[in-house]
């Protein structure tokens, strides 16, 4: 199956329905987008069950925001409406391969009580703070997340699709922080990203620290975006 073009019109209908669906942001002038392009047309050959969808990221700037993207080739997957995996890099074709592999395998009944768990849990009460496996599964969802650290810190590597915002900038962009939904925010082990919640939640948004950090993030082994 060749793959299909998504606009802002046509993605959520796209993404919410049955099935797996393979999304790819990317940008003409992208050289690492231009390699990644023949493994995604490859894999849609080998799996024409499967959706295989582009998104360009200078044609649909507004649905490249509101899906929190940073760093292209950014490359997504759905199935049965839930995001399953959301990574920034060109993919090989074997690691493009397992991924498709993973989703296949997975008990959806099992997937969807854990993501309403989770849902129930965070509904109980207000939550400034998770840990590293909270985080990830909130991450894996696509969950907002600030990156407090300076910009060479964040230079070495952060956590995929986050936003970087230094601590002293937070003041004075909070323009730019989500208003009606939780969102995380994180520095390298935890300190400073709890002194910007606490500022935060004083200003009426639903901040969530990250206990351990970006530190802890890559000692766990989970992939860094640099």
């Amino acid at each position: 199956m060749s793959t299909r073009e998504l606009t802002l019109a046509d993605f959520e209908q796209t993404v919410s329905g049955e099935g797996i669906v393979l999304v790819d942001f990317w940008a003409e002038w992208c050289g690492p987008c231009r390699q990644f392009a023949p493994v995604f047309e490859k894999a849609s050959e080998d799996n024409p069950d499967i959706v295989f969808a582009k998104v360009d990221t200078e044609a649909e700037q507004q649905l490249s925001q509101m899906a929190a993207i940073t760093s292209i080739p950014t490359l997504m997957l759905f199935r049965d409406g839930i995001l399953l995996f959301n990574q920034a890099g060109a993919l090989p074709p074997q690691a493009l391969g397992d991924v498709i592999a993973q989703a296949r395998e997975l008990d959806m009944d099992a997937v969807r009580q854990e993501v309403q768990a989770a849902q129930e849990a965070a509904a109980d009460g207000p939550q400034d703070e998770v840990g590293l496996d909270d985080f990830a599964a909130a991450h894996s969802q696509g969950a907002y997340v600030v990156d407090v650290r300076e910009a060479d810190e964040w230079a070495g590597g952060r956590v995929p699709g986050a936003v970087h915002m230094p601590m002293n900038d937070v003041p004075t962009r909070l323009a730019e922080l989500p208003r009606e939904t939780p969102f995380f925010v994180i520095c390298a082990v935890g300190g400073r990203s709890r002194q910007v919640v606490d500022h935060l939640r004083a200003q009426g948004l639903a901040a969530i620290n990250v206990a351990g950090g970006t530190s802890g993030w890559a000692q766990r082994g989970w992939p860094l975006e640099s």
